[in-house]
């Protein structure tokens, strides 16, 4: 695993705002497992696999990247029907305000530019 790649995964998930995700250890600042699966999954597109398993052997084996994900290392990843239930079950409007709300951010620091509209 290169380090600027494990920096990227590390900065992405610490700056990601999943607050419209309940969490029971908002308190804490840790993520709930709902959470880091979300974040596994958006490993899984940055990554281009293409496959559940892939993602889970990927992360098996990488378990820093498990970890910057919000899994707790220590314990054994979820199972691969763990992944597939989620990412089934998971609603598009959580995904839509997740989007949402990093796009404002992104324009409120002034990385992306709102002067014109696109279009996805």
């Amino acid at each position: 695993m290169s380090q600027p790649k494990a920096r990227f995964y590390d900065t992405l998930f610490l700056h990601l705002d999943l607050s419209c995700m309940s969490s029971a250890h908002a308190k804490t600042g840790r993520k709930s497992q709902k959470e880091a699966l979300l974040c596994s999954f958006i490993l899984m597109k940055l990554e281009r696999f293409s496959q559940v398993t892939d993602l889970h052997d990927y992360l098996s084996n990488n378990l820093l990247i498990a970890h910057y994900c919000g899994f707790d290392i220590t314990k054994p990843l979820p199972s691969y029907w763990t992944f597939d239930r989620f990412i089934r079950n998971l609603d598009n409007k959580i995904l839509k305000e997740i989007m949402q709300t990093q796009v404002l951010k992104l324009a409120e620091l002034g990385i992306i530019d709102t002067s014109f509209i696109g279009l996805d």
